[in-house]
């Protein structure tokens, strides 16, 4: 399995954990624990980049899990954990959970679908992951909608296409913060 698929499906696993755990655990127990977990995972990222032994170490185990760039800044997984726990304090549950789960499967499949498939470039990304972003946030909305999700549809499009946007644009903020949080404030001002 390659490195990039690894990282997609552990990017998949993690946003999608929050998502489903903010869906069960009550409000409070939520808030806290994402809390708790980002704390300790920003103030070992600060620490293993400012101490290159435990960098090394840290390195030997979740290289194939990191991008690049990665191993002298701060990880995308980091930076989704700042998302959901500023998603969950600041917008309603179920825009939260929506938020994240587009996250959780847009941006991947818009790597995976970018890498296979992708040949137009826009912004230097390949149209085809971005459509691949905007087709299956509108499919996860889609069964989030018909499973009975308190958000309206229009809502829901809105934020799908929203990701998408934040997906293609070349920001240089990490996505895994800029897109789950651009999403919720689309899908919060949107009007009932």
């Amino acid at each position: 399995m390659s490195n990039t698929l690894k990282r997609c499906l552990s990017h998949l696993f993690v946003a999608l954990s929050i998502a489903v755990a903010a869906l069960f655990l009550p409000r409070i127990v939520l808030l806290i624990s994402l809390g708790v977990v980002t704390f300790i995972g920003l103030a070992f990222e600060l620490l293993r980049l400012k101490a290159p032994v435990i960098n090394r170490w840290f390195l030997s185990f979740f290289k194939p899990l990191l991008k690049k760039q990665e191993a002298s800044r701060i990880t995308g997984a980091s930076y989704m954990l700042i998302a959901a726990l500023i998603a969950f304090l600041v917008f309603q549950r179920d825009i939260a959970v929506l938020a994240l789960c587009f996250l959780a499967v847009g941006d991947p499949l818009a790597i995976i679908v970018g890498i296979q498939i992708g040949k137009r470039k826009l912004f230097g990304k390949t149209l085809e992951g971005d459509l691949a972003c905007l087709i299956s946030c509108i499919a996860i909305g889609a069964a989030f909608y018909y499973g009975g999700i308190g958000v309206p549809w229009l809502t829901i499009l809105a934020g799908a296409i929203g990701t998408a946007i934040v997906e293609a644009l070349p920001l240089p903020i990490d996505d895994n913060l800029t897109m789950p949080l651009f999403a919720g404030l689309v899908m919060t001002i949107m009007p009932v």
